[in-house]
C-alpha cells in the first residue's frame, strides 16, 4: 500500500475506534458490561468521525506535498497538529450531515417515524455536543497516536527509492 493511502485509512480507523469508545464511555460511564451493546449504538454515530478523519488526513498529506515542493520539513508532532485541526474542523459539518441522513432515512424506513421537525430543531444541539465531547474525549488519545501514524508516514516518504526491487 502507498504510504499516502496507508497514512488516510489509518487516521480514519484510529478515529472510527476512539469515536466508539468515546460514545460508549459517554453512554454508559465506563460501565464494561454494557459496552457491547453501546457500540452497536455508537456506529450510528460513528460515519461522521470516520469521514472526517479521512479527509483531515486526506488534507494533511495534500498540505504536506506542497510544503514538500517548496523544501519544507515537516515534524511528525506538526503532521498531527494538522492532521487533528482539519478532522475536528470538518468534524461538525459532516456531523450535522450525517444526522440529516440519518433523519431522512428514519423518515423513509421506519414503522412510526419521528416528525422531520423535531429531529432537525436536535440538530444544532447534537452537532454542538457530539464535537464537545469529540474534542474532550479524543483529542489527547488522537493526538497520541496519530503521532505515531504522522511518523510512519513520514518515514516512509523519506525511505522510497526509485529503483526497482
Amino acid at each position: 500500500m502507498k504510504p499516502r493511502a496507508e497514512f488516510v485509512l489509518t487516521s480514519a480507523i484510529i478515529a472510527l475506534v476512539l469515536a466508539i469508545d468515546a460514545f460508549v464511555a459517554m453512554l454508559h460511564q465506563w460501565n464494561v458490561s454494557q459496552w457491547p451493546a453501546g457500540a452497536l449504538e455508537a456506529l450510528k454515530w460513528a460515519p461522521a468521525a470516520f469521514m472526517a478523519a479521512l479527509l483531515g488526513a486526506w488534507g494533511a498529506t495534500g498540505w504536506h506535498r506542497r510544503a514538500q515542493a517548496r523544501q519544507r520539513r515537516w515534524s511528525a508532532g506538526g503532521m498531527t497538529l494538522r492532521t487533528l485541526l482539519l478532522s475536528y474542523l470538518a468534524f461538525p459539518l459532516l456531523l450535522g450531515a450525517w444526522v440529516a441522513v440519518v433523519s431522512r432515512s428514519d423518515q423513509l424506513w421506519a414503522a412510526s417515524p419521528a416528525p422531520v421537525e423535531d429531529s432537525l430543531s436536535w440538530l444544532p444541539l447534537t452537532v454542538l455536543l457530539f464535537t464537545a465531547f469529540a474534542i474532550v474525549l479524543g483529542a489527547v488519545p488522537a493526538f497520541i497516536l496519530e503521532y505515531f501514524v504522522s511518523r510512519r508516514y513520514l518515514h516512509r516518504l523519506a525511505a522510497v527509492t526509485t529503483g526497482s526491487a
